[in-house]
């Protein structure tokens, strides 16, 4: 078979690339990926639907950064291993062998970049990655549903959540009451422009499934073969 488009990889980038691609009705693409698919959210494995701290995978198999232990072993994980320095021990360096790649397996951590390095870029030759052009595809990616307005995307195809404070465990308070005590300012949303200080985590899980980009944007419409 003969296509228009072949893509190596189904990760976060390749993900969006396909789908994209996609959408013009005379685009074959052809999309490849050497770990295993998910077509649904109702075959996925929980060590990939629950992400990071949600349940019901309980504290007990977790590692201490809050991942399902069984992730790093997982053959949803490349399994890659280095070391910062000569002297430095061994370190898991997890990567996601999935659809959906790394954002697959990750904590689901969902922040933008400050707007002074996208103007930083721009003033460097190419004003396409001002903050002011960026930010309509950050809010056509996502659909936040904690935080509306001009700066937050609603019918986008990756659900954001805001954690919400009251939720907090006693370990997260006492972090946030240090950096405070230490001048920190508070920061009620760290996707704003204006954001600065400490407050809640912002992630790309909804109701305890992380939406990862093959979740998000493969199974609404697989790319068209």
């Amino acid at each position: 078979m003969k296509y228009d488009v072949a893509i190596v990889g189904a990760g976060s980038a390749g993900s969006v690339l396909a789908a994209r691609l996609s959408e013009d009705p005379g685009c074959s693409v052809l999309l490849l990926e050497a770990g295993p698919d998910y077509p649904d959210i109702d075959r996925l494995p929980d060590e990939l639907r629950y992400g990071f701290n949600a349940a019901p995978v309980p504290p007990a198999a977790r590692t201490a950064g809050g991942h399902p232990v069984s992730l790093t072993t997982s053959r949803h994980n490349w399994q890659f291993t280095a070391t910062a320095t000569d002297l430095a021990a061994l370190m898991l360096v997890p990567r996601g062998r999935v659809t959906g790649g790394s954002s697959a397996i990750n904590s689901s951590a969902f922040y933008r970049g400050v707007p002074e390095d996208f103007d930083a870029w721009a003033s460097r030759g190419n004003d396409e990655w001002s903050y002011e052009k960026v930010l309509p595809f950050f809010r056509k990616l996502e659909t936040d549903v904690d935080r509306h307005g001009d700066y937050h995307g609603s019918e986008g195809p990756i659900f954001v959540h805001h954690a919400n404070p009251d939720a907090w465990d006693a370990a997260q308070r006492a972090f946030f009451s240090a950096c405070r005590a230490n001048g920190f300012a508070e920061a009620h949303d760290h996707n704003h422009p204006d954001s600065n200080g400490v407050g809640p985590g912002v992630t790309n899980n909804h109701d305890g499934v992380r939406f990862s980009t093959a979740l998000g944007l493969l199974e609404p419409g697989p790319p068209s073969t």
